[in-house]
Order: C-alpha cells, then sequence, then structure tokens
C-alpha cells in the first residue's frame, strides 16, 4: 500500500488526464447509464485522495449555501474515451460534442465529461476543439485507452474483448 494518501497532486498518468482535463475550462460532467442522468456544470480543481489502491477523485463546486460534491474512485476506472460525436438531442442538428468518458468496471460509461460552451452560435469554437484534441493527443492520441493501472495502453485487439 502507497504512503500517497491526501494530496491534491496527480500521483499517476489517468490523474494527471483528470488534472488537466479540469484546467481546460468549464465542463459538464453526466453520471448516468441513460436511464438516470444528472447534469452538473463547472470549472473544477480536483483533489485526490487515498492510497493507490483506493484512490478518490474529489471535487466541490458551489458554495456554502448550495454545493455538490463530486468523489470517484480512480481505480476503478478501467478505461477512457475520448468521444466526436453528433449531439444527442434532435434540438440542436448538425451540431457535435466533445466528451472524455471515464469507464468503470466491465467497460461501462461511468461518467462523462463534456466540453461546455463549445458552440458560438452554429460555429464550434476553434479554441475549444484545439484544447480538446491537444488533450486527447497528450494522452495516446486515440479514441480509447484501458487504464492499468492507473497508466493508458492501447485497447485489447477486439479478437481479445
Amino acid at each position: 500500500m502507497s504512503t500517497t494518501a491526501y494530496t491534491s497532486k496527480p500521483a499517476s498518468e489517468l490523474e494527471r488526464l483528470i488534472a488537466d482535463l479540469s484546467g481546460s475550462g468549464l465542463l459538464v460532467f453526466v453520471f448516468g447509464n441513460g436511464f438516470t442522468t444528472a447534469h452538473l456544470a463547472g470549472a473544477t480543481t480536483p483533489v485526490f485522495r487515498g492510497p493507490a489502491d483506493e484512490r478518490w477523485w474529489h471535487v466541490t463546486l458551489g458554495d456554502d449555501a448550495t454545493s455538490w460534491t463530486m468523489d470517484v474512485r480512480v481505480d476503478q476506472i478501467t478505461g477512457v474515451r475520448f468521444v466526436r460525436g453528433p449531439y444527442p438531442f434532435p434540438s440542436f442538428r448538425g451540431r457535435e460534442v466533445l466528451v472524455v468518458e471515464f469507464l468503470g468496471p466491465g467497460g461501462e460509461n461511468g461518467l462523462g465529461c463534456y466540453v461546455h460552451d463549445l458552440y458560438d452560435g452554429k460555429r464550434m469554437r476553434p479554441e475549444k476543439l484545439g484544447a480538446w484534441q491537444a488533450l486527447r493527443e497528450r494522452y495516446g492520441n486515440r479514441d480509447e485507452s484501458r487504464v492499468d493501472p492507473g497508466r493508458h495502453q492501447p485497447p485489447p485487439p477486439p479478437d481479445l474483448l
């Protein structure tokens, strides 16, 4: 067991990705399985807690009167996906989303971090796209990576899935 316990400093490549993502601007966090979701928006400063085998990503947004707290088990994240895809709601046809998805055990999507305020009218903001692309390039420059333990690796070949 590691002695790295309550720190705001990233202790792994995965935690560095989380810190870099948090520093990239406003995000919309979407938790859920598709049936139920919670959408929470804000700029974050992550704190990482716990020993290496039980790490937590901790974020608090808001003030004393109204706030929300997010705790995610970093050691339970098994993969990361960078997604550029169509906006999921028909009211914004032709728009896209930029997302970093954190996958849990079994490969299910546990948390999606969407780039906030992506469009200026009907035009995607180039600085937002550029920041997302730079983040993707820094962490493997691929759509999906597996995390083992805390390091990004290419996904296994399809015949091994």
